[in-house]
């Protein structure tokens, strides 16, 4: 392992902030479990930091070897500037966005979208659950979580390379999607109080299973173009609980699609 420059630490340092992500094309991937994941799926890594005294086995490092990833041994207080958390991994690789990213899909089986899903935690998990439940894609509307800000890809658990990702970053891309979607006859069906019970649901393929916003719900833009929605009603009576979380509600939609 080789030491690393010093602009290079300040530069991966940033990629906490969304901004320098999307002009490098870059994220962070924390932890050695994360790393592993990331090797497996033969995702496309740029350099990988060691901290001093953390030690990384011989297969890792040959793995990474034979990808000409560069490894570089960093001091403590250098990966605690570039991490994320309190108390870093000591282990952190930067990998580039997968390709594709803003070219939804409209053809696959069983596609999920965020539609503003701010909370990065519900982001995570809802792509953890995606992958884990062999969901097609996961589609993210403007104004939801960067599917590859820190906390998203820590909380999707090595979710991030099991399942396609895609990121429509204008409002415009957003509603030329929806329409190809319509244009296609591909079902889109909205979490809603409202909806039909989810038991009963039974949406065609392809199709899209749309989460809203925690605070505001479906947006305009779906709900005017929403082929039905569906939900999992209470089994009790007056409640103190308004709502399901998010991740806990698309979860249960995600195994009974």
């Amino acid at each position: 392992m080789s030491a690393a420059s010093m602009r290079r630490i300040k530069e991966v340092a940033g990629l906490d902030r969304r901004r320098n992500r999307k002009a490098l094309g870059c994220f962070l991937v924390e932890g050695m479990r994360s790393l592993e994941a990331s090797l497996d799926a033969d995702a496309h890594l740029v350099d990988v930091f060691v901290s001093e005294g953390e030690s990384v086995s011989s297969t890792i490092l040959d793995r990474l070897e034979q990808r000409n990833v560069p490894v570089y041994e960093v001091s403590d207080r250098d990966m605690q500037k570039m991490s994320d958390v309190t108390t870093p991994a000591g282990v952190l690789a930067v990998a580039h966005f997968p390709e594709g990213l803003h070219d939804a899909p409209t053809t696959m089986p069983r596609m999920l979208y965020l539609d503003g899903l701010q909370d990065p935690g519900n982001v995570g998990t809802l792509i953890r659950t995606a992958a884990w439940l062999g969901v097609d894609a996961v589609i993210a509307a403007p104004g939801t979580a960067d599917f590859f800000s820190p906390k998203v890809v820590r909380s999707s658990m090595g979710g991030i390379w099991d399942v396609a990702l895609h990121q429509l970053e204008s409002t415009k891309a957003n509603s030329e999607w929806l329409d190809a979607l319509q244009d296609q006859g591909v079902g889109i069906w909205t979490a809603d109080m409202n909806g039909e019970v989810y038991t009963d649901w039974q949406p065609g393929r392809p199709s899209v299973l749309t989460i809203g916003s925690e605070a505001h719900g479906i947006s305009e833009a779906v709900s005017t173009r929403a082929s039905g929605s569906v939900q999992i009603p209470s089994r009790s009576g007056p409640r103190a609980v308004e709502s399901l979380n998010a991740s806990v509600a698309g979860a249960i939609l995600m195994s009974h699609w």
